[in-house]
């Protein structure tokens, strides 16, 4: 139930969660470079001025043009740059050598652009798209890291509580242990069997029990503050005051443990480790287009062009289309920087950006093994110190029992007993602490592996 409350309600989640949806749209964003663009230009224009020429009357030119063009233009992942446009413009004028009047003039052309080394290739021209990519992979995995810190704080919470609420279960029992103590000394004194200290002894240890009952109430109460505040109850004032209640006893299942396999299961499902390996890949791709970078600019430059011209739009379309009048070029433009410090220094950088991301990946590694290590040795060790304090626990209850007939049968003073009670509450506190360390040890090996949410069957939505 707090797992599930977690995950509905935690704001750290909910932050992480939008992440990979704003990397979904960085993915758009670069995707959106090779999309095909349709473009449309048309405008009148007209203008009116003096002319020398003096077959005008008054010297005054006019000429009136409009322009209707349109074009379709596209970027391939090769680098190349493709232009299809078809041109036209219709002018008129006054002049009588304006010929003819009015002019439509045509042309259809295409035109490509090529890069032969800086900027061509699938791999350079690809390399935002695919870090795009990359980081929404990671963003994921950032996603996961979050959603298992969370469910790791909240389990550890729960046996937080539950271990605060079996302290104070232990002091209620102790309080009533020695409140019974009290009350017989109390009916041996009435009877003479009990001295004056016998009663203050059992009466100071009620009022000293009575005080740690308390001080575990008020670390119990924390406690379940705690649990309600990390699932997020207190947003609900009415789950805020209400008492939580745990279902589940105070209780343990031993499991066994291969470190060899540990480490492995480790290196599957770390979201970690899993987002480092896609920060590697993404310098990789860096490396590449700043190697590419240091190249000079080679671009193949190519169009070739249809014309048309005449007095009327129709016939000037069929100029254009029987392809009589045409046009072409083909060349190539060259950039060489005589130094490029700068394209260089990218280089570098980029190379050096990789050499200390993968030091830190194979510390990332070190690490790993020794949190799983750590956390496997804690569950043996764990799980020995509770089968010894189960002992110590059933010995102290089977001592206290035996003492206390005892003194009842005036063999055993106040004090003695009184020391017997503090040794099995002891023993029973300890009992309780080994098996919520036990329980936190397997919490800490869900999180350790990265299969927290494996174990938990929790399915993360990604997109």
């Amino acid at each position: 139930d707090c797992v599930a409350m977690a995950l509905k309600s935690n704001s750290e989640i909910n932050i992480k969660r939008i992440t990979p949806h704003i990397e979904d749209n960085n993915v758009l964003i670069q995707k959106s470079r090779f999309e095909p663009h349709f473009t449309f230009d048309s405008y009148l224009s007209d203008s009116t001025e003096q002319d020398p020429d003096t077959l005008l009357d008054a010297n005054i030119l006019k000429t009136r043009v409009g322009v209707f063009d349109f074009g379709y233009n596209q970027k391939f992942t090769t680098g190349a740059d493709l232009e299809l446009d078809f041109f036209n413009t219709r002018t008129s004028s006054n002049s009588p050598v304006f010929i003819p009047n009015p002019a439509y003039e045509s042309e259809a052309q295409v035109s490509i652009t090529q890069p032969l080394l800086k900027g061509a290739g699938l791999a350079v021209n690809t390399a935002d798209f695919r870090i795009a990519k990359n980081n929404k992979l990671k963003s994921v995995q950032d996603f996961k890291a979050e959603v298992i810190k969370v469910l790791t704080n909240v389990k550890k919470s729960y046996y937080d509580f539950q271990y605060s609420r079996e302290q104070y279960i232990v002091a209620q029992k102790s309080l009533r242990r020695v409140e019974d103590l009290h009350r017989i000394n109390k009916e041996k004194y009435a009877k003479g069997l009990a001295s004056d200290i016998d009663i203050i002894e059992s009466e100071a240890e009620v009022a000293r029990i009575s005080q740690a009952l308390y001080e575990a109430e008020s670390i119990m109460k924390l406690a379940e503050d705690n649990l309600r505040l990390i699932t997020n109850l207190v947003d609900d004032p009415a789950l805020w005051n209400a008492r939580i209640v745990l279902l589940e006893g105070l209780g343990y299942e031993k499991t066994e443990v291969d470190l060899p396999e540990a480490i492995k299961t480790a290196f599957i499902y770390r979201p970690d480790y899993e987002a480092a390996k896609i920060d590697l890949r993404n310098r990789d791709i860096a490396i590449v287009v700043t190697a590419n970078g240091m190249l000079p600019t080679i671009n193949l430059l190519a169009s070739y062009g249809l014309n048309g011209l005449d007095a009327i739009y129709a016939k000037d379309l069929a100029n254009v289309g029987g392809g009589k009048y045409n046009n072409w070029m083909v060349g190539v433009n060259v950039d060489v920087p005589l130094i490029g410090d700068e394209n260089r220094g990218k280089y570098e950088r980029s190379k050096s950006e990789k050499e200390q991301a993968l030091l830190a990946f194979q510390r990332l590694e070190q690490k790993i093994i020794l949190d799983v290590r750590n956390v496997v040795r804690d569950i043996d060790i764990n799980y020995r110190k509770l089968e010894a304090s189960k002992i110590s626990k059933e010995s102290e209850d089977q001592n206290y029992t035996a003492q206390e007939l005892r003194f009842k049968a005036g063999l055993v003073s106040t004090l003695d007993i009184v020391i017997y009670q503090e040794r099995l509450a002891r023993a029973e506190v300890s009992y309780v602490k080994s098996i919520i360390d036990y329980n936190v040890s397997l919490i800490e090996l869900s999180r350790a592996q990265g299969t927290m949410l494996l174990d938990d069957n929790i399915t993360l939505e990604e997109s």
